[in-house]
Parts: C-alpha cells; sequence; structure tokens
C-alpha cells in the first residue's frame, strides 16, 4: 500500500497483535490460578470476551473487564491487584515492540547493523519481568492462543492441555493429532456420528458397570429385611423369638422390602472434552446396563444437542456404539449442560421423579447460560431421590470441584466420583454398597487418592476399617 509521500507502508500485523493478547491473557490466568485465585474454567474465554467488547485503550476499563470475568471471590482482589499491573505492562510494551516492527521498511541508508539490531532487540525479552516469567513453572508456556471464529464472531475457543492418554481403539490419526491433543472447551463444537470402530464394552467394563447399577438400587424388591422402623411385623422371626420366652412373644420385630429394583434417568454429557477424557468402552457399558437391568430406565446423551438413546442402548441385536450409531445419534460436539438440563425438563418430565436416582457423566465444564444450569440442577436436586455425579476429571488427585458448573452443581449432588475407566465405577459401587446414598461417600473418599489415608475429613476409608481393597492407582 502507497502513502501520501509515494513510499511503500505495511498493514500493521493485526493477527500478531491477537496472538499477543490471547497469549499474555492466558498467561495472566495461570498467574491468578498459581496464586490461589479460584478462576473459573469459562474465565478466560469471559475475559476474551470481554476484552473484545471494551478495548485495551483504557487500563480502568479493561481492569473492571477482567476483575468481572475472573474473579468469584471477593477475598480474590488482593491478588488480582498485584498480577494486573505486571500483566498490563507486558500487554502495552508487547504491543508497542508489534506496532514498531510494523511501521514500514527504513530507508536504504539505515539498512544494514541498525536493521540487524532492530531484530536482535525484537527477539529479546522486553524486560527483567518478561525474562522471569518465561523461565518460570507453571505458565503454560507450551500452550497454544485462542483461536478465533472464522465466521469472525469474536468468539475464542481455548485449548487446554492434557496429559490423559488416549483410551484404546480412539488413538489420533497423524491428520486429527493436533485437534486431539487439546479439546475446545466451548459452547460450541462439531457433533459427528459414533465412530464405527468404537470397540464394544469388555467383560470388566460391563462387570464394573453392573456392580454400580446394582449398588444403586432404590426400589423395593421381594426380599425383606430386618427394620426397627419397618412398616410391617416379621412374623416369622416374631414365632422364632418366642420360643425363647415360653411361646409369648415380648418383642415384634418389623421387616421392611430390602431395595433391590432401579428406577433410573442416565444423562451422559458426550462433547469433545469428556470423550478425550473417558473410557468409551466403559462409558457405553454403563449406559448398557441401565438400559437393560433398571426396572425404569431412560438414557439421554447430550453435547450441544439432546438426544434419548434409551432404545439404541437396550438393543440387544446390536453393540452399543453399532445402536447408537444406526439410531443415528451423535456425539463430540461442544459442552452446554444448563441446556440439557432444561431439555430434560421440559420433553420428559416424567423421567424422574422421587423414586428415580439420576447419574450424570459430565466433566461440568458448562460454558452455557448460568442461570439455566442452577434452575437446572435444582429442580433435579429436588424432583429426584438422588443424584450421583461422575466427573472423569475427578480422577486427578488434586481435583478441586472450582469450575463454574461443578461448583455450582456441588450442593445438590449426593455423591461426586471420579470416573475415566471401568475401576472408578467398581471404587464408586463399592462406596455406595458400604455407606448409601446419604453416607460419607464420593471422589475424596477414594483411597486410590488419598493413599489409604484419612480421607475427606469425613468418615473412614476402607485402609483403617480393614475391609476394603484400594483398587488400582488413580488415573490422571
Amino acid at each position: 500500500m502507497a502513502s501520501s509521500d509515494g513510499t511503500e507502508t505495511e498493514t500493521p500485523d493485526f493477527p500478531a497483535a491477537r496472538r499477543h493478547l490471547l497469549t499474555e491473557l492466558i498467561r495472566f490466568v495461570a498467574v491468578l490460578r498459581r496464586d490461589g485465585v479460584a478462576v473459573p474454567a469459562s474465565g478466560t474465554l469471559d475475559a476474551a470476551r470481554a476484552l473484545a467488547a471494551v478495548g485495551i485503550a483504557d487500563e480502568r476499563r479493561v481492569e473492571a473487564a477482567l476483575r468481572a470475568s475472573l474473579l468469584a471471590e471477593t477475598a480474590d482482589g488482593d491478588a488480582f491487584d498485584e498480577a494486573f499491573p505486571t500483566f498490563w505492562h507486558r500487554i502495552r510494551s508487547g504491543l508497542d515492540r508489534i506496532a514498531t516492527a510494523h511501521d514500514g521498511p527504513s530507508p536504504a541508508g539505515d539498512e544494514g547493523a541498525d536493521g540487524d539490531d532492530r531484530e536482535a532487540d525484537d527477539a529479546a525479552p522486553a524486560d527483567d519481568s518478561e525474562r522471569d516469567d518465561a523461565a518460570e513453572p507453571g505458565l503454560l508456556d507450551d500452550a497454544e492462543p485462542p483461536e478465533m471464529d472464522a465466521d469472525g464472531d469474536g468468539d475464542p475457543t481455548v485449548k487446554i492441555p492434557t496429559d490423559r492418554r488416549h483410551v484404546a481403539g480412539d488413538r489420533p490419526t497423524d491428520e486429527s493429532r493436533e485437534e486431539s491433543d487439546g479439546r475446545r472447551y466451548s459452547a460450541v463444537g462439531e457433533s459427528a456420528l459414533v465412530e464405527a470402530d468404537v470397540p464394544a464394552p469388555s467383560s470388566e467394563e460391563r462387570a464394573a458397570a453392573g456392580r454400580f447399577v446394582d449398588a444403586l438400587s432404590s426400589l423395593p424388591g421381594r426380599r425383606r429385611r430386618r427394620s426397627p422402623t419397618g412398616p410391617a411385623v416379621d412374623a416369622r422371626g416374631a414365632l422364632r423369638a418366642s420360643l425363647q420366652t415360653g411361646g409369648a412373644p415380648i418383642d415384634l420385630p418389623r421387616d421392611a422390602p430390602t431395595p433391590s429394583e432401579l428406577r433410573c434417568c442416565l444423562l451422559v454429557d458426550v462433547s469433545g472434552s469428556v470423550l478425550d477424557t473417558v473410557d468409551r468402552g466403559a462409558l457405553l457399558a454403563l449406559g448398557e446396563r441401565v438400559a437393560t437391568s433398571a426396572r425404569d430406565a431412560r438414557v439421554f446423551l447430550f453435547d450441544t444437542d439432546f438426544a434419548e438413546a434409551t432404545a439404541a442402548f437396550a438393543d440387544p441385536a446390536r453393540s452399543p456404539a453399532d445402536a447408537l450409531r444406526a439410531a443415528e445419534i451423535e456425539w463430540g460436539g461442544g459442552t452446554k449442560i444448563g441446556h440439557a438440563l432444561g431439555e430434560l425438563r421440559r420433553t420428559a418430565p416424567h423421567a424422574v421423579d422421587r423414586r428415580t436416582v439420576v447419574v450424570v457423566v459430565s466433566d461440568g465444564l458448562d460454558v452455557g447460560d448460568p442461570a439455566l444450569f442452577t434452575d437446572g440442577i435444582t429442580w433435579l436436586s429436588d424432583r429426584a431421590d438422588g443424584v450421583v455425579w461422575l466427573n472423569p476429571l475427578a480422577v486427578s488427585p488434586s481435583f478441586e470441584p472450582a469450575s463454574r458448573g461443578m461448583s455450582d452443581a456441588a450442593p445438590y449432588v449426593d455423591g461426586l466420583f471420579g470416573f475415566a475407566a471401568a475401576s472408578d465405577l467398581a471404587e464408586a459401587a463399592r462406596q455406595i454398597e458400604r455407606r448409601g446414598l446419604g453416607g460419607p461417600i464420593g471422589y475424596e473418599h477414594d483411597p486410590r487418592r488419598t493413599g489409604g489415608a484419612p480421607g475427606g475429613g469425613r468418615g473412614r476409608t476402607d485402609d483403617e476399617t480393614g475391609t476394603g481393597d484400594a483398587g488400582e492407582g488413580g488415573v490422571v
């Protein structure tokens, strides 16, 4: 492009400026989290949108936008105030360097050594703080900056690096390796039909799923058990006891039906972030077991869409993956948990009642409307007999339910367990068998997480009582 004086000028490097801004934003969020700030899972995404709205010309407006997007607790304000000046300095100095580097070619007489010096200066860190941060661990040095959507709507998607290995049958091809290395956590995403090469659940996975479903039994069956507050007198027990007192019954034992049947509603998050983390064989085995063994079962799959899959999982002629594919059910899209709960309430409200145990399989990383999510989880908790949440991220020893969706759901959940493989289902079943949905259960009581030490601040682990098996090491 020619200027008015006839000299050539270059178009400013807007992609470089955008890349610099988003990279520094990710670095800033990492610093906050390192300092103990509970930044929501969607905080970086929200902050990028806020900066797109307010711009970066006014420091006060930028600070206010980031404070509103990244902080959930007033107590985190001090850490934010300490980290923001460095973030602002890095943003401005980096943009200045980019602008200087694209002011246009220098006159012929200025080229040569000066040009080399300028390039060397651009390659060097701007100041000591940048050099220190570059060598500092835990700042997502090898993370990719967020990318903007091709339609230009300014909605960034963030790649989060993960050390989780791909499960058998789901190893990435060369073409998809870059995408598989970091799944985009976003409210949007492309769904696809269930892959034809997804393996059928193994016998181990089916056994673990069966044990878990049996442990959830909530409806009375034909068998009865002794109960001090049971609704009926145990006539046989009273007769046997009277033999010790000359035929005169002193106490009348009571009994109640033993819960051996299950009414279950299974909600499975099949977004890309979940499918990249959980063993798909174990996931399909769980859906198959619920659909085929519960007295009354409903199975729903959701990402950005919501679909019932009960008939596909109950099909005895096909494997679960083949049945889902034949039913043209898709998975692997984005994440909208609140939307799914709202669709359940709107389209299938009778799938949940006071006798129903609801099992939710999701990482809890909801990036939809927070009000919609809160309304959905409170409705679910009020209506169901119990809510069990299986979170693939909870298998990590450092997991805490701090993301926006999971932190909102935690108070309404009877048990929050890790679930990435069949062994995790077996551990959840063991805890529910011993303590029930009303007892101290959940990821914090998993002896694989606590190493056999008293865990979670409630109850005792099996290592303390000497009655349990610790199982295999936790999966991260």
